[in-house]
């Protein structure tokens, strides 16, 4: 299982990314939908109704219209924030799949920290029974015995909590991509490469640049803008436009022709619209202007703890890793030429695999810190 197969799952089936991607849509379809004319309205009307009968019959239509530009700022209100709602779907996915990244390590790390202990465990068994071939032909004691035995069912016990673990994992991300706790997962076949160079301001570029947050916040002030263009229009009249077909039962049948508009005397109402618009444009300003300065900070952040693992993988690596392990070797070829004794065996087990656990802890923070630099870019670095 690699971590693309991963990915293309979550985007499959995450149920939160398919609820974001569908509201994206329903705001794309009401783009089509605003700036349209009302319905006309269609009028039967009878007039001077009597005991002879009907004297007119008229058949009429009137459609109002908006004038000044405002459908076109209604339209534009609405591909806004139909653009703003494809940003945040993008968003609900660039989070997704950052959280699917450390997931996946935190599944690899978890199944590499069990067969580190198994192999831990093996070697502890092995001294054991060695222990127990000695024990009564040589100068082994009893208590070396049990004290190998206590490192083996401490070993036992260790590989049983990793392995515990490592269910926690997969159920984790089965969670992130869609599917039941315990649906079977395969095995993860490594750490994802990492490119090594990235410079802070580079990824800051590109952070603000194509990070979803920040482009859903600048189609959040494009609309408010056109909002309040739009409030600006409200004290100019729409228009409505009639004619009627007059039919007389005697004379001649006639027309009729309506001009209408709407007074706006309701000046209080239409200031305080105006306020309110002009209010929700600075917020989406201020908005707008705060999330690029905390994205600033986070790529940051995110960009020297990532510098700072590397370097401590670095020294695990090139200074820990090498002595641990001459040093297993050292005191499992003394201990089996009878020169080491069980605790010095015992110890440098332990210290070997402490350096080798924390290393693998320290590669799951850099797959961390990478994907979270990615989730901050919006994408793939």
């Amino acid at each position: 299982m690699t971590l693309e197969s991963v990915v293309t799952l979550a985007r499959q089936l995450n149920p939160d990314l398919a609820a974001s991607v569908l509201d994206a849509d329903s705001a794309a379809h009401k783009v089509a939908a605003a700036g349209a004319l009302p319905d006309p309205t269609v009028a039967l009307e009878a007039w001077d109704v009597n005991d002879r009968g009907v004297g007119q019959r008229r058949i009429g239509v009137e459609q109002e219209f908006k004038l000044w530009g405002k459908r076109d700022l209604e339209r534009s209100v609405a591909a806004a924030d139909a653009e703003a709602a494809r940003h945040q779907s993008r968003g609900v996915e660039a989070d997704l799949i950052a959280r699917v990244k450390m997931a996946y390590a935190q599944y690899y790390a978890a199944q590499r920290a069990v067969e580190l202990s198994l192999s831990i465990a093996k070697r502890v068994d092995e001294a054991l029974n060695l222990l127990r071939l000695r024990y009564g032909a040589t100068s082994v004691e009893q208590q070396d015995v049990i004290k190998a035995e206590m490192e083996a069912a401490t070993a036992e016990a260790e590989v049983t909590r990793l392995q515990g673990e490592t269910k926690s994992a997969a159920a984790r991300l089965n969670a992130l991509i869609g599917r039941r706790s315990q649906a079977p997962l395969a095995i993860a076949k490594g750490f994802r490469p990492l490119k090594s160079k990235l410079t802070l301001a580079g990824v800051q570029a590109v952070a603000l640049e194509t990070n979803p947050t920040v482009a859903a916040t600048g189609a959040e002030v494009r609309s408010a803008t056109s909002a309040k263009e739009l409030t600006d229009l409200n004290y100019y009249p729409d228009v409505t436009l009639g004619a009627r077909f007059v039919q007389r039962p005697t004379g001649n049948n006639a027309g009729e022709f309506l001009l209408g508009f709407k007074v706006p005397l309701q000046f209080e109402s239409k200031d305080a619209e105006q306020r309110a618009a002009s209010s929700k444009l600075g917020a989406a300003q201020a908005r707008s202007d705060a999330i690029r300065v905390k994205l600033d900070g986070a790529v940051a952040e995110a960009w020297f703890g990532l510098e700072a693992i590397r370097k401590a993988i670095r020294i695990y690596e090139q200074r820990q890793l090498p002595p641990a392990r001459l040093s297993v070797e050292t005191v499992r070829a003394g201990f089996q030429a009878g020169t080491s004794d069980l605790a010095a065996v015992f110890e440098a087990e332990r210290r070997l695999r402490a350096v080798e656990l924390e290393l693998l802890k320290l590669r799951v923070e850099e797959q961390a810190k990478y994907a979270e630099l990615e989730r901050l870019a919006g994408g793939s670095l």
